[in-house]
């Protein structure tokens, strides 16, 4: 998947499931419209918002760059599971 579309709500939240089968990821709910991903190595949690059922795909690509730098998954282990 070279390029992210705007993602359903329900595609995603399987992605942080997975993501919180990892070792030092955490995914709390940030609030009405919010879902935070925290790695022990970030500075600062991730925030990840959606809004009719979708999110923006800026937040997918940008989760994706955070995951990969941490060496927690490749890129095509990220897209296989969103």
């Amino acid at each position: 998947m070279g390029e992210y579309a705007d993602t359903k709500r329900g595609r995603v939240l399987a992605l942080l499931q997975w993501l919180r089968t990892l070792s030092g990821f955490e995914i709390n709910n940030g609030g009405k419209h919010q879902w935070v991903v925290k790695h022990k190595t970030w500075k600062r949690p991730y925030p990840i918002t959606f809004k009719n059922k979708t999110v923006s795909s800026i937040y997918i690509k940008e989760l994706l760059k955070l995951v990969v730098a941490t060496n927690a998954c490749t890129k095509e282990e990220f897209d296989s599971h969103l």
